[in-house]
């Protein structure tokens, strides 16, 4: 993997104009900052780069704070927040012409039900939409009740016992993305930050939810 200096520097000399990208950083530092107020801590960050486009790609596994060691059998809920940051967002920030560029956190949200082998897919999205449902209810205003926040699947391993497969785990995968690229045309850090610390609250308030209802 390779990582950029905090600050890189690409002169074009008859474009008249540099791209020093140094946002990124701003959004990735927000970004933590945001995620330690609302009570997460990083498991895994991974920031990785694509030299000959410069493109920048960020990645943690955020879990809550919980005081009981994690192992396979009590790992809670966990969400994965990525951005892919690009030359044309750094272009369009330097410049601040034409149409912003869409920038999106992706958020994947990953709870353990073994204990649930048993129940049916769509017994189990019921449970995890409702779960999710009674987060919202607690943190946002105005929330449908029949809203759905996140587009879950179910995945179920299996291994072969004797030529016969045994069901070993069953997972429930949520996903959502929040878009911030309308903030950039503005330069609005402090909107930003506010941004990232409502989203991040909430992150919080669905992954308790899902350990109440999951992690048994």
């Amino acid at each position: 993997m390779l990582v950029l200096p905090s600050t890189i520097h690409i002169l074009i000399y008859r474009g008249e104009y540099s791209i020093v990208v140094m946002m990124y950083d701003e959004l990735a530092a927000e970004l933590e900052a945001a995620w330690i107020k609302a009570g997460l801590h990083e498991h895994l960050v991974v920031e990785s780069i694509v030299p000959d486009v410069l493109e920048r790609v960020y990645r943690a596994e955020l879990f809550p704070d919980d005081p009981e060691a994690f192992t396979t059998e009590t790992t809670p809920p966990w969400v994965e927040v990525s951005f892919q940051w690009t030359v044309k967002h750094q272009v369009f920030l330097e410049k601040s012409e034409g149409s912003p560029v869409p920038l999106t956190l992706a958020w994947t949200y990953t709870a353990d039900v073994r204990s649930e082998l048993d129940r049916s897919d769509s017994e189990l999205i019921r449970s995890f939409q409702d779960a999710v449902g009674s987060a919202l209810q607690d943190k946002l205003e105005a929330i449908s009740q029949e809203a759905e926040y996140l587009a879950v699947e179910v995945r179920r391993g299996y291994r072969s016992i004797h030529t016969h497969p045994t069901l070993t785990y069953v997972q429930m995968i949520g996903t959502n993305v929040t878009d911030v690229g309308h903030l950039w045309s503005e330069g609005a850090a402090k909107d930003l930050r506010s941004v990232f610390q409502s989203e991040c609250a909430l992150v919080a308030s669905i992954l308790q939810s899902l350990k109440e209802v999951f992690a048994k």
